[in-house]
Protein backbone atom coordinates (compact mmCIF):
# COMPACT_ATOMS: atom_id res chain seq x y z
CA UNK A 1 0.00 0.00 0.00
CA UNK A 2 2.83 2.46 0.44
CA UNK A 3 4.53 1.46 -2.14
CA UNK A 4 1.07 2.46 -4.66
CA UNK A 5 0.67 5.71 -2.67
CA UNK A 6 4.57 6.66 -3.16
CA UNK A 7 3.86 5.82 -6.76
CA UNK A 8 0.87 7.80 -7.08
CA UNK A 9 2.49 11.06 -5.87
CA UNK A 10 5.48 10.19 -8.46
CA UNK A 11 3.24 10.33 -10.71
CA UNK A 12 1.10 13.18 -10.28
CA UNK A 13 4.26 15.32 -9.52
CA UNK A 14 5.65 14.24 -12.59
CA UNK A 15 2.50 14.99 -14.47
CA UNK A 16 2.49 18.40 -12.52
CA UNK A 17 5.91 19.52 -13.95
CA UNK A 18 5.09 18.77 -17.26
CA UNK A 19 2.08 21.28 -17.01
CA UNK A 20 4.07 23.57 -15.87
CA UNK A 21 6.61 23.30 -18.08
CA UNK A 22 4.11 23.56 -20.93
CA UNK A 23 2.82 27.02 -19.45
CA UNK A 24 5.74 28.57 -18.97
CA UNK A 25 6.45 30.58 -22.08
CA UNK A 26 10.11 30.15 -24.07
CA UNK A 27 12.92 32.38 -22.95
CA UNK A 28 13.54 36.05 -24.40
CA UNK A 29 16.13 35.77 -26.47
CA UNK A 30 15.24 38.55 -29.83
CA UNK A 31 17.48 37.77 -32.77
CA UNK A 32 19.56 40.82 -33.53
CA UNK A 33 19.15 41.89 -37.45
CA UNK A 34 22.13 43.02 -38.94
CA UNK A 35 20.82 46.06 -41.57
CA UNK A 36 23.73 46.78 -44.47
CA UNK A 37 23.79 50.00 -45.55
CA UNK A 38 24.29 50.51 -49.34
CA UNK A 39 26.69 51.87 -51.46
CA UNK A 40 27.35 56.04 -50.45
CA UNK A 41 24.24 55.98 -48.21
CA UNK A 42 25.27 57.67 -44.81
CA UNK A 43 25.03 55.36 -41.55
CA UNK A 44 21.28 55.01 -40.58
CA UNK A 45 20.43 56.33 -37.40
CA UNK A 46 18.62 54.00 -34.81
CA UNK A 47 16.82 54.75 -31.69
CA UNK A 48 18.75 53.46 -28.32
CA UNK A 49 15.64 52.15 -26.68
CA UNK A 50 14.56 50.10 -30.00
CA UNK A 51 17.32 48.21 -31.84
CA UNK A 52 16.49 46.28 -35.03
CA UNK A 53 15.42 42.39 -34.19
CA UNK A 54 13.59 39.39 -36.41
CA UNK A 55 11.15 39.16 -33.95
CA UNK A 56 10.21 43.18 -33.70
CA UNK A 57 10.51 43.29 -37.61
CA UNK A 58 8.20 40.26 -38.12
CA UNK A 59 5.76 41.95 -35.82
CA UNK A 60 5.77 45.31 -37.14
CA UNK A 61 5.76 43.56 -41.01
CA UNK A 62 2.06 41.72 -39.64
CA UNK A 63 0.99 45.44 -38.05
CA UNK A 64 1.76 47.15 -41.03
CA UNK A 65 -0.47 44.69 -43.58
CA UNK A 66 -3.29 44.26 -40.71
CA UNK A 67 -5.95 45.76 -40.07
CA UNK A 68 -6.14 45.21 -36.52
CA UNK A 69 -5.30 48.63 -35.73
CA UNK A 70 -7.30 50.63 -37.77
CA UNK A 71 -10.82 52.79 -36.93
CA UNK A 72 -11.71 52.13 -40.66
CA UNK A 73 -11.18 48.32 -41.61
CA UNK A 74 -7.94 49.79 -43.34
CA UNK A 75 -3.81 48.96 -42.68
CA UNK A 76 -0.84 50.96 -43.63
CA UNK A 77 -0.41 49.34 -46.54
CA UNK A 78 -4.04 50.08 -48.13
CA UNK A 79 -2.62 53.90 -48.32
CA UNK A 80 0.63 52.80 -49.27
CA UNK A 81 0.69 50.17 -51.74
CA UNK A 82 4.53 48.37 -52.87
CA UNK A 83 4.16 49.01 -56.66
CA UNK A 84 3.99 52.37 -56.03
CA UNK A 85 7.09 52.80 -53.43
CA UNK A 86 4.59 52.37 -50.26
CA UNK A 87 3.15 55.81 -51.28
CA UNK A 88 -0.41 56.09 -52.98
CA UNK A 89 -2.21 57.72 -55.88
CA UNK A 90 -4.65 59.15 -54.10
CA UNK A 91 -3.95 62.20 -52.02
CA UNK A 92 -4.29 61.37 -47.92
CA UNK A 93 -7.19 63.20 -45.90
CA UNK A 94 -5.62 66.06 -44.52
CA UNK A 95 -5.05 67.25 -48.86
CA UNK A 96 -1.60 66.47 -48.75
CA UNK A 97 0.09 63.83 -51.05
CA UNK A 98 0.63 60.59 -49.28
CA UNK A 99 4.39 60.07 -49.29
CA UNK A 100 6.13 56.75 -50.08
CA UNK A 101 8.04 54.56 -47.32
CA UNK A 102 11.21 53.51 -48.67
CA UNK A 103 14.45 54.74 -46.79
CA UNK A 104 13.10 55.95 -43.63
CA UNK A 105 15.57 55.09 -41.47
CA UNK A 106 17.62 57.99 -43.22
CA UNK A 107 14.89 60.97 -42.86
CA UNK A 108 15.80 63.81 -40.63
CA UNK A 109 12.31 64.95 -40.82
CA UNK A 110 8.58 63.14 -41.56
CA UNK A 111 6.32 64.63 -43.32
CA UNK A 112 5.90 67.45 -45.78
CA UNK A 113 5.54 69.91 -43.13
CA UNK A 114 8.29 67.69 -41.31
CA UNK A 115 5.96 67.88 -37.97
CA UNK A 116 8.47 64.73 -36.20
CA UNK A 117 12.06 64.03 -36.26
CA UNK A 118 11.65 60.58 -35.02
CA UNK A 119 10.30 57.78 -36.76
CA UNK A 120 8.52 56.23 -33.82
CA UNK A 121 6.54 59.17 -33.00
CA UNK A 122 5.42 59.30 -36.67
CA UNK A 123 3.86 55.97 -35.81
CA UNK A 124 2.51 57.06 -32.41
CA UNK A 125 0.49 59.78 -34.70
CA UNK A 126 -2.38 57.40 -35.45
CA UNK A 127 -2.40 56.05 -31.99
CA UNK A 128 -3.27 59.20 -29.79
CA UNK A 129 -5.32 58.44 -26.78
CA UNK A 130 -7.88 60.68 -28.01
CA UNK A 131 -8.07 58.08 -31.16
CA UNK A 132 -11.58 56.29 -31.02
CA UNK A 133 -10.11 53.25 -31.90
CA UNK A 134 -8.48 53.51 -28.35
CA UNK A 135 -11.71 53.75 -26.52
CA UNK A 136 -13.92 51.28 -25.25
CA UNK A 137 -16.31 52.14 -27.56
CA UNK A 138 -14.26 51.99 -30.84
CA UNK A 139 -15.75 53.70 -34.22
CA UNK A 140 -16.42 50.17 -35.52
CA UNK A 141 -18.79 48.36 -32.37
CA UNK A 142 -18.78 48.32 -28.72
CA UNK A 143 -15.98 46.64 -26.93
CA UNK A 144 -13.58 46.86 -30.47
CA UNK A 145 -10.79 48.93 -29.43
CA UNK A 146 -6.85 47.68 -30.50
CA UNK A 147 -7.47 45.69 -26.64
CA UNK A 148 -9.89 43.48 -27.14
CA UNK A 149 -8.73 42.65 -31.05
CA UNK A 150 -5.34 42.26 -29.42
CA UNK A 151 -7.39 39.66 -27.04
CA UNK A 152 -9.26 37.76 -30.14
CA UNK A 153 -5.81 37.42 -31.81
CA UNK A 154 -3.72 35.08 -29.24
CA UNK A 155 -0.75 35.06 -32.29
CA UNK A 156 -0.08 38.95 -31.41
CA UNK A 157 0.55 38.25 -27.65
CA UNK A 158 3.12 36.07 -28.28
CA UNK A 159 4.84 38.08 -31.02
CA UNK A 160 4.84 41.16 -28.80
CA UNK A 161 6.17 38.79 -26.12
CA UNK A 162 9.28 37.72 -28.00
CA UNK A 163 9.94 41.17 -29.27
CA UNK A 164 9.46 43.15 -26.49
CA UNK A 165 9.06 40.73 -23.58
CA UNK A 166 5.54 42.19 -22.79
CA UNK A 167 2.24 41.27 -22.16
CA UNK A 168 0.87 43.45 -24.94
CA UNK A 169 -2.95 42.68 -23.41
CA UNK A 170 -2.52 43.46 -20.15
CA UNK A 171 -0.04 46.74 -20.19
CA UNK A 172 -1.57 50.32 -19.75
CA UNK A 173 -2.17 52.09 -23.57
CA UNK A 174 0.98 54.07 -23.48
CA UNK A 175 3.32 50.91 -23.12
CA UNK A 176 0.58 49.53 -25.51
CA UNK A 177 1.15 51.78 -28.28
CA UNK A 178 4.96 52.52 -27.43
CA UNK A 179 5.92 48.71 -28.16
CA UNK A 180 3.17 48.54 -31.29
CA UNK A 181 5.19 52.07 -32.46
CA UNK A 182 8.56 50.65 -32.01
CA UNK A 183 7.51 47.21 -33.99
CA UNK A 184 5.93 49.47 -37.22
CA UNK A 185 8.93 51.75 -37.04
CA UNK A 186 11.74 48.48 -37.33
CA UNK A 187 9.51 46.86 -40.12
CA UNK A 188 9.32 50.40 -41.59
CA UNK A 189 13.60 50.80 -41.28
CA UNK A 190 14.02 47.61 -43.20
CA UNK A 191 12.25 49.09 -46.33
CA UNK A 192 15.62 50.35 -48.06
CA UNK A 193 15.46 50.93 -51.74
CA UNK A 194 19.16 51.10 -53.36
CA UNK A 195 19.22 49.11 -56.01
CA UNK A 196 18.03 50.60 -59.20
CA UNK A 197 19.67 51.04 -62.62
CA UNK A 198 21.38 53.75 -61.84
CA UNK A 199 22.97 52.39 -58.15
CA UNK A 200 24.22 49.03 -61.17
CA UNK A 201 25.64 51.82 -63.49
CA UNK A 202 27.48 53.52 -60.42
CA UNK A 203 28.58 49.43 -59.27
CA UNK A 204 29.63 48.88 -62.94
CA UNK A 205 27.24 46.39 -63.94
CA UNK A 206 25.44 47.82 -66.80
CA UNK A 207 25.77 51.07 -68.73
CA UNK A 208 23.49 54.21 -69.20
CA UNK A 209 22.14 55.11 -72.73
CA UNK A 210 23.01 58.14 -74.04
CA UNK A 211 19.95 59.91 -73.35
CA UNK A 212 20.04 59.04 -69.32
CA UNK A 213 23.40 60.27 -69.27
CA UNK A 214 22.75 63.33 -70.77
CA UNK A 215 19.86 63.74 -68.60
CA UNK A 216 22.50 62.81 -65.85
CA UNK A 217 24.61 65.98 -66.65
CA UNK A 218 21.42 68.51 -67.37
CA UNK A 219 20.77 67.08 -64.10
CA UNK A 220 24.15 67.46 -61.85
CA UNK A 221 24.87 71.04 -63.59
CA UNK A 222 23.00 74.69 -63.35
CA UNK A 223 20.96 73.77 -66.68
CA UNK A 224 18.84 71.48 -64.69
CA UNK A 225 19.47 73.03 -61.75
CA UNK A 226 17.62 69.68 -59.90
CA UNK A 227 21.23 69.05 -57.81
CA UNK A 228 21.14 71.71 -55.30
CA UNK A 229 17.70 69.77 -53.30
CA UNK A 230 17.90 66.20 -54.67
CA UNK A 231 22.08 65.60 -53.83
CA UNK A 232 23.61 62.64 -52.65
CA UNK A 233 22.74 58.79 -52.95
CA UNK A 234 19.54 59.90 -51.26
CA UNK A 235 18.69 62.35 -53.79
CA UNK A 236 17.60 64.72 -50.95
CA UNK A 237 19.08 67.16 -48.49
CA UNK A 238 16.25 66.66 -45.88
CA UNK A 239 15.60 70.35 -45.86
CA UNK A 240 12.72 72.48 -46.68
CA UNK A 241 12.05 74.51 -49.51
CA UNK A 242 9.81 77.01 -51.53
CA UNK A 243 10.11 75.61 -55.12
CA UNK A 244 7.81 78.10 -56.76
CA UNK A 245 4.84 76.30 -56.76
CA UNK A 246 2.43 78.97 -55.49
CA UNK A 247 2.70 82.67 -54.29
CA UNK A 248 -0.62 82.57 -52.26
CA UNK A 249 -0.32 80.02 -49.61
CA UNK A 250 -3.95 78.72 -47.94
CA UNK A 251 -4.54 75.54 -45.60
CA UNK A 252 -1.52 72.96 -46.63
CA UNK A 253 0.10 75.18 -49.36
CA UNK A 254 1.66 76.89 -45.59
CA UNK A 255 3.82 74.06 -45.25
CA UNK A 256 6.56 74.16 -42.59
CA UNK A 257 4.73 77.43 -41.34
CA UNK A 258 2.05 75.11 -39.86
CA UNK A 259 4.93 73.22 -37.52
CA UNK A 260 7.07 76.38 -36.72
CA UNK A 261 4.62 79.43 -37.04
CA UNK A 262 7.82 81.27 -38.54
CA UNK A 263 6.55 83.52 -41.32
CA UNK A 264 9.61 82.74 -43.41
CA UNK A 265 9.27 79.00 -43.09
CA UNK A 266 5.80 80.01 -45.03
CA UNK A 267 5.33 77.53 -48.39
CA UNK A 268 8.36 75.34 -47.53
CA UNK A 269 8.08 71.41 -47.91
CA UNK A 270 10.21 68.43 -47.14
CA UNK A 271 12.50 67.78 -49.95
CA UNK A 272 11.34 64.35 -51.38
CA UNK A 273 13.79 61.80 -52.49
CA UNK A 274 13.55 61.15 -56.41
CA UNK A 275 14.21 57.59 -55.94
CA UNK A 276 11.70 55.42 -57.50
CA UNK A 277 9.99 58.49 -58.51
CA UNK A 278 8.49 57.07 -61.79
CA UNK A 279 6.14 55.12 -59.21
CA UNK A 280 5.32 58.13 -57.03
CA UNK A 281 2.62 60.21 -58.97
CA UNK A 282 0.91 62.68 -58.61
CA UNK A 283 3.62 64.73 -57.23
CA UNK A 284 4.18 67.79 -55.04
CA UNK A 285 2.56 67.85 -51.56
CA UNK A 286 -0.87 68.29 -52.84
CA UNK A 287 -0.56 66.02 -56.15
CA UNK A 288 -0.74 69.33 -58.35
CA UNK A 289 1.39 67.54 -60.64
CA UNK A 290 0.21 64.27 -62.57
CA UNK A 291 3.18 63.15 -64.90
CA UNK A 292 7.12 63.91 -64.48
CA UNK A 293 6.71 65.96 -67.55
CA UNK A 294 3.87 68.43 -65.84
CA UNK A 295 6.52 69.06 -63.03
CA UNK A 296 10.28 69.66 -65.16
CA UNK A 297 7.52 72.13 -67.22
CA UNK A 298 6.88 73.81 -64.14
CA UNK A 299 10.70 74.53 -63.58
CA UNK A 300 11.45 75.15 -66.99
CA UNK A 301 8.48 77.72 -66.85
CA UNK A 302 10.02 79.42 -63.99
CA UNK A 303 7.67 79.42 -61.21
CA UNK A 304 5.85 81.83 -59.21
CA UNK A 305 7.43 84.06 -56.79
CA UNK A 306 6.75 85.31 -53.53
CA UNK A 307 8.66 86.75 -50.37
CA UNK A 308 10.09 83.29 -49.31
CA UNK A 309 11.12 81.79 -52.59
CA UNK A 310 13.94 79.67 -52.04
CA UNK A 311 17.43 81.12 -53.36
CA UNK A 312 18.62 77.84 -54.71
CA UNK A 313 14.97 78.97 -57.14
CA UNK A 314 17.62 81.26 -59.15
CA UNK A 315 15.52 81.28 -62.35
CA UNK A 316 12.35 81.48 -61.32
CA UNK A 317 10.46 83.70 -63.78
CA UNK A 318 12.70 82.82 -66.55
CA UNK A 319 12.64 79.35 -66.53
CA UNK A 320 15.44 76.43 -67.09
CA UNK A 321 14.49 76.62 -71.18
CA UNK A 322 15.12 73.33 -71.60
CA UNK A 323 14.74 72.04 -75.03
CA UNK A 324 12.35 69.38 -75.73
CA UNK A 325 15.01 66.62 -76.02
CA UNK A 326 16.66 67.83 -72.75
CA UNK A 327 13.24 67.73 -70.94
CA UNK A 328 13.28 64.25 -72.26
CA UNK A 329 16.59 62.83 -71.53
CA UNK A 330 16.47 64.49 -68.11
CA UNK A 331 12.93 62.37 -67.30
CA UNK A 332 15.07 59.20 -69.14
CA UNK A 333 17.38 59.64 -66.80
CA UNK A 334 15.18 59.86 -63.38
CA UNK A 335 13.82 56.83 -64.40
CA UNK A 336 16.96 55.05 -63.90
CA UNK A 337 16.28 55.53 -60.23
CA UNK A 338 13.57 53.37 -60.16
CA UNK A 339 14.08 50.05 -58.02
CA UNK A 340 11.98 47.38 -59.84
CA UNK A 341 13.47 44.38 -57.17
CA UNK A 342 12.34 46.85 -54.52
CA UNK A 343 8.28 47.03 -56.10
CA UNK A 344 7.82 43.62 -56.71
CA UNK A 345 9.83 42.01 -53.83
Amino acid sequence: MKNLVIIILATIFIFSCKYEDALTPEPYTPTPYFLATPQDFPDMKFEEDNPLTEEGIALGEKLYFDNILSTNGNSCSSCHYQEFAYSSPSIGPTGNNIMPHFNLGWKKHFGWAGGEKVLELVDLGDLEDGNPFLNIAGVMGQNDSILSRFKKHPVYKEMFRKAFNVDIVNVDIDTRKKHISNALAQFMRTLVSANSKYDKYLRNELQLTTSQLNGFVIFNTEKGDCFHCHSTAMFTDHLFHNNGISSDFLGVDKGRYLVTNNTEDMGKFYTPSLRNIEFTSPYMHDGRFETLEEVIEHYNSGGHYSTTIDPLMKKVGIGLQLTEQEKQDLIAFLITLSDTEFLTN
